[in-house]
């Protein structure tokens, strides 16, 4: 290296200050290039699913109520319930082994319900408005 300037500072000459912006610029331009190759052409996020597309377990058995309607079903040793869209139906315990169910507005929603021995139930709820 050379001295330029003043008070003996040591600084590269303008030649080499040029290949390593060419350098700075290639890794760049190559970096840049392998980032948008990895990216496939005309990808798209997925699609949100609707509520007729979620995934339910397979119903054991289907119930049609009108909105407005309830229904009362009997498990003996209810243990635990789980209801998919409470804005479609509304659940509750009712004694020790009944499940009133609800319908509040038109649409599907899959109801769960564990009794005797931790044997489950799954019941798809159709509510017609």
């Amino acid at each position: 290296m050379r001295t330029h300037g003043t008070l003996g500072q040591l600084r590269a000459p303008p030649e080499t200050l040029e290949v390593a912006r060419m350098a700075s610029r290639f890794v760049a331009l190559t970096l840049g290039t392998l980032l948008l190759g990895a990216m496939p052409a005309g990808a798209k996020e997925p699609a949100a699913r609707t509520a007729d597309q979620e995934e339910a377990p397979a119903a054991d058995e289907t119930l049609t109520l009108k909105k407005g309607a309830k229904r009362v079903l009997t498990v003996p040793g209810l243990s635990r319930v789980a209801l998919g869209d409470p804005s479609i139906a509304d659940v509750k315990t009712t004694g020790t082994d009944g499940v009133e169910i609800s319908a509040l507005a038109a649409g599907k929603t899959t109801l769960i319900v564990w009794g005797n021995g931790g044997k489950r139930r799954t019941y798809r709820i159709v509510v017609d408005g």
